[in-house]
């Protein structure tokens, strides 16, 4: 199946961030795995899941494998904030803490995530392995290292604030990338190269396209 350039950047910049917590987790059993699909600047009847479902109107976005997914697990339907852009929503939600008191105010990537409470600290302290996979941005650190840094050149690294491993794009810019360089992996502390251009469907058909 091929997918669209359109259709592949529209799901990355909507699903940021999605948290796989508690791989590999030492709980009992009858403690649940749980993968936690994390969104920023979604609008609200862009998924079936989320009112477009119950809405009269024309079905714009169907999401059929979103919504049978969201229907054997727990939808958190008022776990919001009130930024316009991504980075701030990231923060807020990812520390419980109001946008009005949060250190991340706007997209302004040289502010680090506060070291306080997040979702992954919470269940790390809980029992759990933590993993983040995805688009961070929240890193903090000089300007002139966001894009060309290492996890030791950012004080709130994924790994610094309640996740076990990270794997995925620190820098924003990167996130927007057809071929971003910089998925980076804590365990190896590099930056990796695994991009599999077959994700971008009909500009691969035509011939491979040119790096900008």
């Amino acid at each position: 199946m091929t997918r669209s350039h359109t259709n592949i950047a529209r799901f990355s910049a909507a699903v940021c961030l999605t948290l796989l917590l508690g791989f590999g987790s030492t709980l009992q059993a009858s403690q649940p795995n749980i993968v936690f699909v994390f969104t920023d600047d979604l609008g609200w009847g862009d998924l079936g899941v989320f009112y477009q479902n119950e809405s009269k109107h024309d079905k714009t976005h169907q999401t059929p494998h979103l919504d049978r997914l969201a229907a054997g697990g727990l939808q958190m339907r008022a776990h919001h904030c009130p930024a316009p852009v991504c980075a701030p929503s990231r923060s807020s939600l990812l520390t419980g803490v109001h946008q009005g008191n949060a250190v991340v105010r706007n997209n302004q990537f040289d502010k680090a995530l506060e070291d306080n409470h997040t979702l992954g600290s919470v269940l790390r302290e809980a029992g759990y392995r933590t993993c983040m996979i995805g688009k961070f941005g929240l890193q903090g650190g000089p300007k002139e290292k966001q894009q060309t840094g290492t996890p030791a050149d950012w004080p709130a690294y994924p790994t610094k604030r309640g996740f076990d491993e990270f794997f995925g794009y620190v820098s924003h810019y990167a996130g927007h990338l057809h071929y971003p360089n910089d998925p980076w992996h804590q365990s190896q502390l590099r930056a990796v190269h695994v991009v599999d251009r077959r994700w971008i469907g009909a500009q691969w058909i035509a011939g491979e396209p040119k790096r900008r």
